[in-house]
């Protein structure tokens, strides 16, 4: 079912109350169906790749140049297409490796900051040394997570570029197509 008809006609097939659908709702049925095929396919290529030790390199997924939006479609605000772009930029980066580097990284830093600071409260019976050591820690691993987050960005930017600089050669390649 790659086409709209035949999707048309085997949903028709399978549920006679459907040739009551308007054409915007086939169209949206439609749309609906695509995404849960790349979606799943998507999956299926993720966790084959998983199973025969595949890196993160080689993923691939198709762009949404296959996706139409129907006409009054729920159109995603501008935080949501920032989410959707970091996601799809660290789905395709060559750093998935070191990005889990830097989290597991963050998570022992965070465990160190907190046994140390353990280790304080136990030395120092003192309730202004304990309050100094506790806001200690708490800066600590406010750091250590706000670090995290900006070489996380850090690691990001050189994907967006490359993503970028893709997207517009596509476009570029589609607009020659066009013309010709």
């Amino acid at each position: 079912m790659d086409d709209f008809d035949s999707f048309k006609a085997s949903r028709e097939k399978m549920d006679p109350s459907a040739r009551k659908m308007s054409e915007r709702q086939w169209q949206q049925a439609y749309v609906a169906y695509r995404n849960t095929r790349e979606r799943v396919v998507s999956a299926g290529e993720r966790s084959s790749e998983a199973r025969s030790g595949a890196s993160s390199k080689k993923r691939l997924r198709s762009g949404s140049s296959g996706k139409s939006a129907g006409r009054g479609a729920h159109q995603p605000s501008s935080a949501s297409e920032l989410a959707q772009l970091r996601h799809l930029v660290r789905e395709k980066s060559a750093y998935a490796d070191l990005r889990l580097i830097i989290d597991i990284l963050a998570w022992v830093a965070i465990a160190v900051a907190l046994v140390a600071g353990v280790l304080t409260l136990l030395f120092y019976t003192s309730v202004l040394t304990a309050l100094v050591s506790v806001l200690s820690i708490a800066m600590q691993v406010i750091c250590i997570v706000v670090v995290r987050l900006l070489v996380q960005v850090l690691i990001d930017i050189p994907d967006i570029g490359l993503y970028r600089l893709q997207r517009e050669r596509a476009e570029h390649a589609e607009l020659l197509q066009s013309s010709e």
